[in-house]
């Protein structure tokens, strides 16, 4: 169950009655991210994020901000995504209103001190040499730039150290009052509350909020006329392997039979790829894949850590499995994927800071709110032939990338990908 209310400014506040939970878990989430950044502005969704925590004019460091929830024994984090940034709270159910009254204080109050902008680009730009020196992450920054070249959603979150470097004060401030405005925010709270309680509450933190909406759009495009391949060149004992196509986006029905290709082919241990590749072959230690589903735009995506020698077979191997897909799935395999999926994500609603961002995230990009109820029954409904008809749609040779992060020693063909 959810309540949802927008209030008077335009602000959505969303609750999630859980009377069991001791916890409770309170998210504000803000519709932008690296996608709606301009070109000079790369990194400045992920910028932002990290300096909401550095003081504001009410708790002016950054201890006294994460004294103030790990004082009463809670935790606090944020993220920045693609098309979002979340800041979250989760506290023990007396505590809410800290919660509440920190994470507002932060977004609404945060000094952005010139000293602490300085070491905080200094950090950042670590994370970025970080992420660059790390061959799974490598690889997956650079399946992105081979699915959309060129496009915001090709590029790293997290920006360029080159962007981050150019990235002022005033440019930041100009970006937030852009986007972080009332019509494109969602708080939501989950645990034993009451919501007219909890909207009176929220009621009382907004008188900072820039109220409105903000044109919230960029530019996608999953034509692809003939496979792609990238590699990064680098020492190592592995190559880091990503096998990728475009997938659907986050309200197309065709995504709940997409995640359960997704689970039929990668997803856990009973999986065809884990089975096949590691189990029977022996060619990897981790196999997996995912589905990304974003607003308008997707992606499948397969990834494999191999023993250089072994390249080309699990790449082979790989394509292999993502061809049978293209098959109708048998009635035991089909139950299993769907069991999974289930109850993979029943047990992570008991969670109450899962809970407030599996609604937050609907509500802000959906516009509206699934219940696991009607999940569980839109997953049951999938057929054996809507996995096939959408592995036909979406597998086939000229829509295929491969990036290979590692010391490659032979070139790579798109051969490789032949079905």
């Amino acid at each position: 169950m959810h309540n949802v209310t927008v209030l008077d400014n335009g602000l959505t506040v969303v609750t999630s009655p859980m009377p069991q939970s001791r916890s409770v878990g309170v998210a504000i989430l803000v519709g932008t991210g690296s996608c709606l950044e301009r070109d000079d502005e790369a990194g400045i969704s992920h910028f932002i994020e990290h300096l909401l925590f550095k003081g504001t004019t009410r708790r002016p460091t950054a201890k006294d901000i994460s004294l103030e929830i790990e004082g009463i024994g809670g935790m606090l984090n944020a993220s920045t995504s693609r098309e979002e940034t979340i800041y979250w709270a989760k506290v023990t159910r007396p505590h809410l209103s800290t919660a509440i009254d920190v994470l507002f204080d932060m977004t609404s109050n945060s000094l952005f001190d010139a000293a602490e902008i300085e070491k905080e680009r200094q950090v950042i730009i670590e994370e970025i040499n970080m992420s660059l020196d790390i061959p799974q992450q490598r690889a997956g920054m650079l399946i992105d730039s081979l699915l959309w070249p060129g496009q915001p959603l090709g590029v790293d979150i997290a920006g360029t150290r080159e962007s981050v470097s150019s990235i002022s004060r005033n440019g930041m401030m100009d970006y937030m009052a852009r986007q972080y405005r009332t019509g494109r925010m969602v708080v939501c709270v989950a645990g034993n509350v009451d919501h007219d309680s909890v909207c009176d509450e929220i009621g009382t933190h907004c008188d900072c909020l820039v109220q409105g909406d903000v044109v919230s759009s960029y530019k996608t495009d999953d034509r692809q006329s003939d496979a792609r391949i990238g590699v990064d060149l680098r020492d190592g004992e592995q190559e880091h392997v990503c096998v990728a196509m475009h997938g659907v986006s986050r309200t197309d029905d065709r995504r709940f039979a997409v995640d359960m290709l997704n689970v039929v082919l990668g997803g856990g241990m009973s999986s065809r790829l884990f089975t096949e590749i590691r189990e029977n072959r022996g060619l990897a230690y981790d196999i997996h894949s995912y589905a990304e589903h974003f607003v308008n735009a997707g992606a499948l995506v397969v990834y494999a850590g191999v023993d250089t020698a072994k390249t080309e077979e699990c790449v082979r191997a790989v394509v292999g499995e993502l061809s049978k897909m293209r098959e109708p799935v048998g009635d035991a395999e089909l139950s299993r994927a769907k069991e999974l999926m289930k109850g993979r994500l029943e047990l992570r609603l008991e969670d109450t800071q899962n809970t407030s961002l599996w609604n937050g995230v609907q509500q802000l990009l959906n516009g509206e709110i699934l219940t696991p109820e009607e999940v569980s029954r839109r997953i049951d409904a999938v057929t054996a032939e809507e996995i096939a008809l959408v592995a036909q749609e979406l597998i086939s040779v000229e829509r295929l990338n491969l990036a290979v992060v590692g010391p490659l020693k032979d070139d790579l063909s798109t051969d490789l990908l032949t079905m």
